[in-house]
């Protein structure tokens, strides 16, 4: 599928809001001359969790808007398939890093690839919603 190039922006631009407390962090630590602590932080988890829920609702908005039939099976197994392998172990990795003292550093690589992971998903699932929001 090819990716107009409006929704490209759109998409960014939602992305940009959503890291704006990583972005806040980069500049407290960098006063700190601590960055390696950016990624012992919880956000990223929180982060996940928010692009892992904007990805449901931009695909569910764009169902919903379409003119369009689909397979309700369909739209309810990339739903789950969100919720289950992506939702679900944030907010796991969120409540073991609010609960431990201190981040370990398998813990901090693994927020991190779910992070990477909510990134994907909000761009790709993102990007199938909001094409169908912008269908006449």
């Amino acid at each position: 599928m090819k990716i107009d190039r409006t929704i490209k922006y759109v998409l960014s631009s939602e992305l940009i809001f959503t890291l704006l407390p990583i972005i806040i962090l980069l500049i407290v630590r960098s006063y700190e001359n601590d960055y390696y602590k950016i990624f012992y932080n919880s956000e990223w988890s929180i982060i996940s969790i928010i692009l892992f829920g904007q990805s449901i609702v931009k695909f569910s908005s764009g169902i919903a808007n379409s003119k369009e039939t689909f397979r309700w099976q369909l739209v309810a197994l990339v739903i789950s398939l969100i919720i289950v392998f992506g939702l679900i172990p944030a907010s796991i990795i969120l409540v073991l890093n609010l609960t431990c003292s201190n981040i370990s550093f398998g813990m901090a690589i693994l927020q991190l690839i779910v992070f990477i992971i909510s990134v994907l998903s909000y761009y790709f699932i993102g990007a199938i919603g909001q094409k169908m929001l912008e269908e006449k």
